[in-house]
């Protein structure tokens, strides 16, 4: 009887330091954006920004989409990404560097982050269809 009283409370401690071990351990998670929404000025249309955007997210393993905005100057693009919330601020900061991104000279001279935005979906390039057009194959990617 004192050997099953003396296993017990071992099994108690046991289990007592796995617990608070457990409880206290750093998560391995790497935090996630559910969806992030933005919307860009510059030179942005005719230049492959889209592609471009969409294979940096790829790249990254994040969601993306973009759409070119109507507008009469033909600067300004709508675009979505989600997933580590690290690669998505790692795209946003070069965009915001005012460097080229890609070898047709696509740059962007503002960025901003909006509350809300196009649904995945509603866009015209996204993560899940750019390999569904003709690009040209003419473009170096540097996002």
């Amino acid at each position: 009887m004192k050997m099953v009283g003396v296993f017990l409370v071992s099994l108690t401690i046991i289990f007592s330091l796995f617990w608070l071990v457990a409880s206290t351990r750093k998560s391995d998670t790497v935090p996630m954006s559910s969806g992030r929404y933005f919307h860009v000025w510059g030179k942005v249309q005719g230049v492959m920004f889209r592609q471009t955007l969409i294979r940096a997210a790829q790249k990254r393993n994040l969601k993306g989409a973009a759409t070119n905005l109507k507008v009469p100057q033909k600067n300004e693009v709508e675009f979505y990404l989600a997933g580590d919330n690290a690669k998505i601020d790692e795209i946003v900061s070069f965009m915001q560097s005012g460097k080229d991104l890609n070898s047709w000279g696509a740059k962007v001279e503002k960025l901003v982050e909006m509350s809300s935005g196009k649904a995945f979906t509603d866009h015209q390039v996204t993560t899940d269809n750019v390999d569904n057009f003709n690009w040209s194959k003419n473009v170096e990617f540097y996002l």
